[in-house]
């Protein structure tokens, strides 16, 4: 049988320490993604229009924080917000506590590193199973960004 490896291919194979980094791997420019659409950002000849790190790395955070976490084998365990113990609290105030902690996490597992801390978190409840998060973060750099998300107690 062929082998499908070339001779010596083992000596080419990147060791984990050499992959691993210690700094943050910072912005990348990615996609355009509209979340009042739900699809990628298309030009006249529809080609996928793309955007700047900053921007990738705010759809990245609206995005982490409006999956369930453990939802999608697609993502990691730290990926997403477990919103359902927040609403199954006794007072708001203690929704936001849960809340504010779980988007904090989320947040902060970026793999890339480029959040450095969630800086303020408020809360617009439209109903008792439905809190519009407002959030804060700073990233490398100090560059702040704000963004708005929906949760809802009834899921996705």
């Amino acid at each position: 049988m062929p082998n499908l490896f070339p001779q010596g291919y083992e000596e080419q194979l990147a060791a984990v320490s050499d992959i691993e980094r210690d700094e943050p791997v910072g912005y990348k420019p990615s996609a355009a993604f509209s979340f009042e659409t739900g699809d990628f950002v298309r030009n006249g000849a529809n080609q996928v229009e793309s955007a700047s790190g900053v921007e990738a790395w705010e759809a990245w955070c609206r995005i982490c924080l409006m999956t369930p976490r453990y939802s999608h084998a697609a993502y990691t365990t730290d990926f997403g917000v477990e919103i359902e113990q927040a609403f199954k609290a006794k007072t708001r105030a203690e929704a936001e506590s849960i809340l504010t902690r779980q988007i904090t996490e989320a947040l902060s597992a970026d793999p890339y590193g480029r959040t450095a801390y969630v800086s303020d978190i408020t809360y617009t409840w439209t109903a008792a199973d439905e809190v519009t998060a407002d959030v804060q973060v700073v990233g490398i750099n100090d560059v702040t960004i704000d963004i708005s998300v929906p949760l809802s107690g009834g899921g996705y």
